[in-house]
């Protein structure tokens, strides 16, 4: 496996596991944290941009530029993003989805289907043919 695919599986693997605590459900004072942005394994850390981000492959490309990209990485077929869930889904909604997408991500990544790098990289919900 590329050594930045390795990159890329440790980071997912590692938001799984921060998601399992419960890092995004924990009440904090002040704004809640979110996904990906609030995570040890963002880069950005006050930066205006996302540089070296391990998840911007998946990111569309038409949404690099956003704010936040990786809110705007498309997690199932429906098209729903950390950013659609956050306005129109529940927390638990988001954690189900995001769940889900991570562990498909690693899935593939371990077997060796999905290799990152690839512009507008996005993975296909489990059940879908590759």
């Amino acid at each position: 496996m590329p050594g930045h695919d390795v990159q890329v599986l440790e980071t997912l693997r590692l938001e799984l596991t921060l998601l399992g605590l419960g890092l995004y459900h924990v009440p904090t004072a002040g704004r809640p944290l979110s996904v990906f942005e609030d995570s040890p394994t963002c880069p950005r850390y006050g930066a205006d941009h996302c540089p070296n981000c391990a998840l911007m492959q998946f990111v569309p490309c038409e949404c690099r530029s956003e704010a936040v990209p990786c809110h705007h990485i498309r997690m199932n077929e429906a098209g729903e993003t950390i950013d659609s869930l956050y306005r129109t889904g529940t927390q638990e909604e988001l954690e189900k989805v995001l769940r889900d997408w991570l562990t498909t991500a690693i899935e593939r990544l371990e077997e060796g289907q999905l290799h990152t790098g690839d512009a507008g990289l996005e993975v296909p919900p489990q059940g879908s043919a590759a």
